[in-house]
């Protein structure tokens, strides 16, 4: 996907990464609309895209998906619009939590290849969830599936 039309496409995601506090916000999410107690926090963002046969991005979901909790929820709750393609093509979702970006972050260059790692991990995650060894291109470190095996404080950005 040419860099221009990636940012048109992610740009938003970015935003709702770097500040989770306007995402609450849009989506209501506050101490006094929550179903636990204490302030929520946004665990995982979600936004997920449509590629075809060929691997070809042919549909980015126009909406997030929000995880939200905090240590005093049993679980995590969602809200927002989970993403959903057509039959004939393959949805791909990233999933990251809200992060703080290095200095030399350089946004769009650096967020798309942040992109690419999340979901190489997601497909490590996949392997170790079936109790397997993945494949030695996609055994690297970082975030992959909320519910993989990870430890989320390492990988909280």
């Amino acid at each position: 996907m040419p860099i221009e039309e990636f940012d048109e496409s992610f740009c938003e995601y970015y935003h709702a990464l770097i500040n989770p506090e306007k995402i609450k916000k849009e989506h209501g999410i506050t101490e006094e609309t929550v179903e636990f107690p204490g302030e929520p926090e946004i665990a995982l963002i979600m936004k997920g895209f449509c590629i075809d046969d060929d691997n070809e991005v042919v549909n980015v979901l126009p909406d997030m998906y929000i995880y939200y909790s905090n240590e005093h929820a049993e679980k995590n709750y969602t809200t927002g619009t989970p993403a959903s393609c057509s039959d004939d093509t393959t949805q791909i979702t990233p999933m990251l939590p809200p992060f703080k970006l290095p200095d030399d972050f350089i946004y769009p260059e650096d967020f798309r290849g942040f992109m690419i790692h999340n979901l190489i991990c997601q497909i490590r995650d996949v392997y170790w969830n079936m109790g397997e060894d993945p494949p030695a291109a996609y055994d690297i470190d970082g975030f992959g599936k909320g519910t993989g095996n990870f430890d989320y404080e390492e990988y909280n950005y």
